[in-house]
């Protein structure tokens, strides 16, 4: 039991340390760009719906 739990810690680690950093950076970019009137809103809305249907949709392959 305990080493079920040690690994299902270390798999959300994981996933904080990949898709929670790289979403997050991309999507505050995104927001900065946006505020300055560099991207449209309309691109904001694509890039972040991209982002957010790719990390939380997908597979992950099993080991």
């Amino acid at each position: 039991m305990s080493k079920a739990l040690e690994k299902f810690l270390l798999n959300i680690a994981n996933l904080f340390k990949v898709k929670t950093i790289l979403s997050l950076t991309v999507i505050i970019t995104t927001c900065i760009l946006t505020f300055k009137n560099i991207v449209s809103i309309e691109a904001f809305m694509a890039i972040a719906s991209a982002i957010i249907t790719y990390y939380f949709t997908r597979k992950e392959s099993e080991e």
